[in-house]
């Protein structure tokens, strides 16, 4: 069986990215045609994350998409013109993709009728766009399958077709755990504006009044660093919290950690928090839909914190800071949680659902 996997530029770093390479490279270990198809054009030709030697990766070079409604449809029309000159000249027995822009436009791309088309919805529905909420409400019944990330997901989607969840897998294997005793927080993501890192500043003017000697530290980059730089500046906080960059080696940053801490307005199923679990810190996220509460049980292997309610994050944070042994009992929870979340388990679920489409 050859599956072909489609994503908008697999040369990003991104959640999506990762989910997509850490996939394939799964796949590839069961099913001996494995490839990912990354449509719009980009210089690096070459994927962000590591990609199994056993997988193939096209790149069809189509333009970015557009904001504009006009613009959209055309962009829609071309890219369907481009898989399906693609998948003329190179068969395949299942296409996946993940991404609503490209999700809608399946039933159009299939040109064989024993081809399986299955969409992966790895946003919060309601962050959809109303336009494409209506493309999506004219084609999605016609897939074959849609595959979300958690039960709250499957409730946004279950109007359309057939739903499998199913949760993304750790990225890489954890030899290693964090000794839980530094003096540093952290935060892992893009700067974009949907993961509320604005909110850290309160957060942050506590944690300097309280605990001079601790620090967060920020890895990642993203639209939003000049807006937070800024605001990091205007506080004064630049000792406190720390901007870092991004990094092709994170795990060193989660083993010399002792909290992992999310501030996101929306997620669907952060993988962040799965990354930090496992490698045993205890985390902290504000209850906000639809992902952390998939992932923490509150008060066992982390806490979920009302939306906005800044007072409960920080005496939160600073009871995690102030007992050692609860930071330690709460890191050994969490995990444990993570191992529900390990290649073995999740490629499990990808082939029961190959094996309900046959």
């Amino acid at each position: 069986m050859k599956i072909s996997l489609i994503i908008s530029d697999i040369s990003k770093s991104g959640g999506t990215e990762r989910s997509v390479s850490t996939l394939a490279n799964m796949l590839c270990k069961k099913y001996e045609k494995v490839e990912i198809i990354s449509v719009i054009k980009t210089n690096t030709k070459k994927s962000y994350y590591d990609i199994d030697s056993r997988v193939s990766v096209k790149f069809l070079g189509q333009i970015p998409l557009a904001s504009s409604l006009l613009s959209k449809i055309k962009w829609s029309v071309s890219t369907v013109v481009l898989l399906r000159k693609y998948f003329n000249e190179n068969n395949s027995n299942l296409i996946i993709s993940t991404g609503h822009n490209y999700n809608w436009l399946l039933p159009f791309i299939k040109i064989r009728k024993k081809v399986k088309i299955i969409a992966c919805e790895h946003i919060v529905y309601k962050s959809i766009p109303k336009v494409s909420r209506i493309f999506m409400s004219s084609t999605y019944s016609f897939l074959d399958g849609i595959v979300v990330l958690s039960d709250k997901a499957k409730e946004s989607f279950k109007k359309y077709s057939m739903i499998f969840v199913i949760p993304n897998s750790l990225p890489f294997k954890v030899s290693m755990e964090s000794e839980l005793t530094s003096k540093q927080i952290l935060v892992v993501g893009r700067l974009s504006a949907e993961k509320g890192l604005e909110r850290l500043i309160p957060v942050s003017n506590k944690l300097k009044e309280k605990f001079p000697d601790w620090h967060i530290t920020i890895v990642g980059e993203g639209p939003e660093k000049e807006k937070l730089s800024t605001l990091i500046s205007e506080a004064n906080l630049r000792d406190v919290l720390k901007l870092n960059g991004i990094s092709n080696n994170v795990e060193n940053f989660y083993l010399e950690s002792s909290i992992y801490i999310m501030t996101s307005h929306f997620e669907a199923f952060p993988m962040v928090l799965l990354e930090a679990q496992s490698f045993g810190l205890p985390v902290i996220a504000y209850d906000c839909p639809e992902g952390p509460g998939q992932i923490i049980n509150n008060g066992e292997n982390g806490y979920l914190i009302e939306n906005d309610n800044v007072t409960d994050f920080s005496d939160k944070l600073f009871m995690l800071i102030e007992d050692e042994e609860l930071r330690k009992k709460i890191g050994k929870n969490a995990k444990s949680n993570s191992l529900n979340f390990t290649e073995e388990r999740i490629i499990k679920k990808w082939m029961f659902l190959f094996d309900e489409l046959k």
